[in-house]
């Protein structure tokens, strides 16, 4: 086949240059079992023991609680939806007896909750037992805790959180490596067929040696991409009876035929997985038709030579030029799809799911295009250099290269932006990088540096070098960025298969402090407030106050302390707090009963000064379980997934503006306008969405709750609004007797006998909307927000208590 492109050469240069070719088919087998025995040193230590997924974050009774009556149910929520079927509840007395009605059922309203009925206990401590199965990513999880009835916990109840294995098996990350690599070797050979083969193989029809190689070339990687394939259904039939082995603790060459069929067939999970076969599957028919198809053509005559714009019809030689051969593509893209539906972005919550999802097929997509692209690029070299020689493989690739460095390009800039989101969506806080997910994550980013680095390096520097002998060095290169690809495949299946690092974070309490702490000075009393241990509980109390020069106060008549449940109106009142001396005030015992946001309102009472007061903050979770403890932003990830959608876009605007690319990707579409116009269509909904977010919030359904804490900076902006807005009526002093309240259909209202008795959120309702029946006036479009809120701080300041 040399002689074609190179008659001039002797049967000595022959010689050596076969010799060559063949160390270089022979590296490529020893990279590949270098690769293999990487991945093995790198990800095939024995794991160690930690969380699974759909964790325990609540529970009614709470762990450790002592109850004075018995409960007539235990209600358990998760941080996942479960699988009924596969989930269940059971509660033990100290005699290890079974005691509950046997009756335990998922929540039909609320898929992450479980609940069992209970009889009359009798008094004693109970340990409550509990099994589940992911909806989402099918993880199995065991755990416990226990609580008393009518007398303190037994000395000897286990308290502690039952530890959970690091891995669903020990095959997991291998089965989902498998089907990374597999899916990637098909998808990413088609599409960069299409996008780049085709235009540079057949652009020039003078070129036959060149479509005969690549025909040769397209043949050989058919066949690694059928392997790639078969893997691929090997190892999702493999994860089936996986999931079967873990759930029946049988062994997964021996599973039980009903649990397989009830898995496969009625789980969430197993639905799923069902469509991922069946695509699997359909690839494997459509590129058979494709493999068929492309050996009944030759190259099309229709186009003049060096148009690089030139209709690609039905008669080229490459599979990815086959109608069926795109619709493989195409499937493949589904195939990612289905992956992401039950990725640990498909559990993310409700409000941005759908963007975590769409966040991830982006993400999967583009990770094909580029690295099965190079494990193409690897391929095909040295089969060019075989069919055609090193002078004619360089003029082949200075067109084929910066094709694909541009896709390369594309990709990595789309898998910087996407990974920044699906980063903060699973580790959102960077403490949770100190888990085992954030491990693999940070080994992930240590691989794509060098990827990165080998990929600039062929695209950018060996490119420019051809026809000087760098042919070689470039296939060489190749290699490297191909062997490093596929361990960044290794580590993507094993974050796959860990818990999120947020989960695992909050659950362990990393990061999470064990005490909340608060000094500031307000109204010439500095303030210095700790809340030990800051979960739900029972919890202490200490409050220093001293003057600004640091001396201690110690003429306080009273300091009282509220904790007010943020996420709804309890009707906690202010509390004294008991006087140790030195300014030191202390409240032992203070309970906080349900898990999330509090607000700790402080009132110090001075007989030479007038009352001085401060607010802040804080979050308590269980301290048995506090898996939600760090939780992703809506707002925050609404902006990421905005910033990825301009950067796409704007992406796709560029791939418009190189006419060498643009064409061959959708065949007749034509110009810059093909790409131009839906990628800034796309850039802008991105700047829209951003906009939204921060500015406009259309659509949004902000929970109403005062932004403020009442501390004495907001009170002092309250008081003129209620003067100005309120007094006339309301009287200065609040006691409904202002003058302008007369003659209107009811008497203003005394505030001190009604705000105590509404929420601040009740109470901005008042004012924004008014009371019609009473005659008070709505307040909006005269006051703002933020006046309105510090209005509420006020009356709560003022009129609730003295």
């Amino acid at each position: 086949m040399e002689s074609k492109c190179e008659q001039g050469k002797t049967a000595s240069q022959e010689k050596d240059e076969e010799s060559l070719i063949q160390r270089l088919i022979s590296r490529q087998a020893a990279l590949v079992v270098a690769v293999l025995m990487s991945l093995v040193a790198v990800f095939g230590a024995p794991p160690d023991a930690v969380g699974a997924h759909a964790n325990q974050i609540d529970s009614n009774p709470s762990p450790r609680s002592e109850l004075d009556t018995s409960p007539d149910r235990v209600i358990i929520w998760f941080s996942e939806p479960i699988e009924e079927s596969f989930s269940t509840i059971s509660v033990l007395n100290s005699a290890a007896e079974r005691v509950d009605l046997g009756d335990p059922a998922r929540d039909p309203s609320e898929p992450s909750a479980m609940s069992v009925g209970l009889p009359q206990l009798e008094n004693g401590t109970y340990t409550v037992v509990w099994k589940n199965l992911s909806a989402v990513d099918g993880h199995k999880v065991i755990g416990s805790f226990v609580f008393a009835v009518g007398e303190p916990l037994s000395a000897g109840a286990q308290i502690s959180e039952s530890e959970q294995p690091l891995l669903q098996s020990v095959a997991d990350p291998w089965l989902r490596w498998l089907v990374f690599l597999g899916i990637t070797t098909v998808i990413g050979g088609l599409i960069f067929e299409l996008v780049v083969g085709i235009p540079a193989i057949y652009g020039d029809r003078s070129r036959e040696s060149w479509q005969t190689a690549g025909a040769e070339i397209s043949a050989r990687w058919s066949r690694y991409a059928w392997a790639g394939l078969g893997v691929t259904v090997l190892a999702i039939v493999g994860q089936l009876l996986q999931q079967v082995s873990v759930l029946t603790d049988t062994s997964v060459f021996a599973p039980d035929a009903g649990t397989l069929r009830s898995v496969a067939l009625d789980s969430g999970w197993g639905r799923l997985w069902s469509y991922r076969f069946v695509t699997a599957m359909g690839i494997g028919v459509l590129f058979s038709l494709a493999r068929q198809s492309s050996k009944a053509r030759k190259p099309s005559e229709q186009s003049e030579p060096g148009n690089d714009d030139a209709d690609y019809d039905s008669e080229a030689g490459l599979i990815g030029d086959s109608i069926f051969g795109q619709l493989a593509a195409i499937a493949g893209i589904v195939f990612l799809l289905l992956i992401s539906m039950s990725s640990h972005n498909a559990a993310s919550p409700a409000d941005i799911k759908m963007l975590a999802i769409a966040n991830d097929i982006v993400y999967l997509t583009a990770a094909a295009v580029w690295l099965g692209g190079v494990f193409y690029m690897a391929l095909a070299v040295p089969i060019a250099l075989r069919e055609l020689g090193g002078a004619e493989t360089s003029s082949l690739l200075r067109i084929t290269i910066p094709r694909f460095t541009v896709l390369a390009l594309i990709s990595a800039a789309i898998l910087v932006t996407t990974g920044i989101f699906s980063t903060y969506m699973q580790v959102t806080v960077p403490a949770a990088t100190v888990t085992p997910y954030g491990w693999f994550l940070i080994g992930k980013l240590t691989l794509i540096g060098p990827l990165f680095a080998f990929a600039a390096y062929n695209g950018f520097r060996l490119a420019k070098k051809f026809g000087t002998g760098s042919e070689l060095k470039f296939d060489r290169s190749l290699l490297v960025e191909a062997t490093i690809a596929v361990l960044v495949f290794g580590s993507v299946g094993w974050l796959a298969s860990l818990e999120p690092g947020r989960q695992y974070a909050g659950r362990t309490g990393i990061g999470v402090a064990d005490a909340t702490s608060f000094e500031t000075e307000s109204e010439g009393t500095r303030f210095s407030v700790k809340i030990n241990p800051a979960k739900v509980g029972e919890n202490d109390v200490i409050i220093r106050i001293t003057k600004p020069t640091g001396e201690a106060i110690e003429n306080a008549v009273d300091v009282r302390i509220r904790l007010k449940f943020l996420d709804d109106d309890l009707g906690e009142p202010l509390v004294s707090l008991e006087d140790t001396g030195a300014g030191i005030w202390r409240l032992n015992d203070a309970p906080l009963n349900i898990s999330g946001n509090y607000q700790a309102e402080v009132v110090v009472q001075r007989p030479d000064a007038f009352d001085s007061r401060t607010a802040f903050r804080f979050n308590a979770q269980s301290a048995a379980t506090a898996a939600d403890t760090i939780k992703p932003d809506a707002d925050t990830a609404a902006v990421l997934f905005g910033a990825d959608m301009m950067v796409i876009g704007g992406l796709v605007v560029l791939l418009g503006f190189r006419g060498n690319i643009a064409p061959s990707i959708f065949g007749r579409v034509r110009g810059r306008n093909g790409f131009v116009v839906p990628g800034t269509a796309l850039a802008l909904a991105g700047v829209l969405l951003v906009l939204n977010v921060q500015v406009l919030r259309l659509g949004f359904t902000d929970d109403l709750r005062n932004p403020y804490p009442p501390t004495a900076e907001s009170v002092a902006m309250g008081e003129p609004v209620y003067t100005n807005s309120c007094a006339s009526c309301h009287g200065v002093g609040g006691r409904g007797d202002g003058k302008a309240g007369f003659g209107l259909p009811k008497p203003p209202a005394d505030l001190y006998v009604h705000v105590p008795l509404h929420s601040d959120s009740i109470l901005f309702e008042f004012i924004r909307d008014g009371i019609v029946k009473s005659g008070m006036p709505a307040q909006s479009g005269i006051l703002t927000d933020d006046e309105m809120w510090h209005l509420v701080n006020f009356l709560r300041a003022s009129f609730e208590e003295q």
